[in-house]
């Protein structure tokens, strides 16, 4: 039997992409190199955009009547100097942008959703080799199943297997390394002082970097750590920052607490901005291994995804028309690069200037404490791709970080605090409670 396609890693963008073709009627071989529920290292921040495809494939739903996904609505970011903001969104918007969903949960129901589709899912087989005999236009992929060779031929070759692509690396294609890192540790429900959703903490060794907590559905919290190129921070450093800051942030000591049991930190690297050609004959490449990762967010299941599915539609086109040349193909990337690809650019832009610049995210934690939980939502829309990051220069956005960022300048007296507000009423959050306090 000849695939239409072979997906090799059946990771949120591998799903995605088996599961719009298996719908399509496309014959899609899905190879897995391990067995779900499989645990994969991340922040487990699921956005808006890619909970639009997994409504579609029934994994969100699922999630929700498993109770094994948690709304993020009481969240917010503390800027370096310890000036933050948290709101409950849903409060002001009426809408949820985030679900934190366990990757172990995450990636097997949408795994098991492409083969409920019609995606032959084979768990436990390694990836080896391909070859693409061009006469035929046909890959035979070599793979190992539990201690047995086997092969496979299919029209097409998708990598879908992370930031360290084995499929990359066999096939003798030059990229570079992945350029950033994240760190996990969960922190055992009943056992931290942890009361919103989500924070982002911006701290001047890790900016444009951040760490952030995040609760699960179960009550553990993921406390997090990227380290994104361009500041003080190196991967190198990833264990040392990731756990001075659980000891010694005065934020997150008093959110983890005394009492605290705390999973050991483990790592993944981050291949971020989408610097590799995701497109060849009969062949494209998609999600982590393609470095579908915000270079400003270190976030990347939403781009994943949407590479996923963009991936199957050029796909489903392409063996309609007979043509899987790599001058057809190339569509995959063009359309990448105006669904999410020039926001990549403009976050790489932002990494730098946050950098150069870290006032200005203590102005906007500011102005979200002036004007609302409204502009936190707005900030966050962009933040998690709904918008592009453009948005920021909007005359409404950028005008009033621009006058707090000159007030926090010439006036160092005024308060560094974190503003808590829920059902409209202020406090000051203390990481580990939150006092009444007059409004600001």
């Amino acid at each position: 039997m000849i695939f239409d396609v072979c997906i090799v890693g059946a990771g949120p963008s591998g799903a995605v992409c088996a599961w719009y073709l298996a719908k399509a009627g496309k014959k899609v071989l899905v190879l897995e190199k391990r067995k779900f529920p499989r645990d994969k290292i991340c922040g487990d921040a699921v956005c808006l955009n890619a909970q639009n495809h997994m409504a579609k494939m029934g994994v969100l739903q699922e999630l929700e009547a498993e109770k094994k996904g948690n709304w993020s609505q009481l969240g917010g970011l503390v800027a370096p100097s310890g000036r933050g903001f948290i709101a409950d969104s849903v409060f002001y918007s009426g809408k949820r942008l985030v679900i934190a969903v366990k990757r172990k949960d995450l990636d097997e129901k949408m795994a098991m959703a492409a083969k409920r589709a019609g995606a032959d899912l084979r768990e436990h087989h390694t990836f080896n080799g391909a070859t693409l005999d061009k006469s035929r236009g046909v890959w035979t992929i070599q793979v190992s199943a539990e201690g047995t060779n086997t092969s496979f031929e299919a029209k097409t070759l998708v990598a879908a297997d992370g930031a360290h692509s084995h499929v990359i690396q066999t096939l003798g294609i030059s990229v570079p390394p992945p350029d950033g890192i994240c760190s996990r540790a969960y922190i055992k429900a009943g056992t931290h002082n942890f009361q919103a959703d989500g924070v982002a903490f911006y701290t001047t060794d890790l900016m444009p970097g951040y760490c952030a907590l995040f609760k699960e559905a179960d009550g553990d919290v993921n406390f997090c750590t990227y380290i994104i190129p361009g500041g003080k921070a190196k991967n190198e450093d990833l264990r040392e920052i990731h756990e001075k800051l659980l000891r010694e942030h005065p934020l997150i000591s008093k959110a983890v607490g005394p009492k605290a049991e705390v999973a050991k930190m483990q790592g993944a690297p981050l291949r971020l901005g989408a610097n590799v050609k995701s497109y060849y004959d009969h062949m494209l490449v998609i999600g982590d291994a393609a470095g579908h990762i915000d270079p400003l967010t270190g976030e990347g299941i939403h781009t994943a995804m949407d590479a996923g599915w963009l991936a199957a539609e050029e796909l489903i086109s392409a063996l309609d028309a007979n043509d899987l040349s790599e001058k057809r193909l190339k569509r995959y990337e063009s359309r990448w690069m105006k669904a999410f690809g020039w926001d990549f650019k403009a976050s790489a832009v932002m990494a730098k200037f946050y950098t150069r610049f870290p006032i200005f995210v203590e102005a906007s934690a500011r102005v979200m404490q002036k004007k609302g939980g409204q502009i936190l939502f707005e900030w966050g829309k962009m933040m998690t791709g709904v918008e592009p990051k453009i948005g920021f220069l909007r005359p409404s956005m950028f005008m009033p970080v621009l006058i707090e960022a000159a007030r926090i300048a010439f006036d160092k007296s005024l308060a560094a605090d974190v503003l808590y507000v829920v059902n409209g009423q202020k406090q000051t959050w203390k990481g580990d409670s939150a006092s009444p306090r007059a409004a600001a």
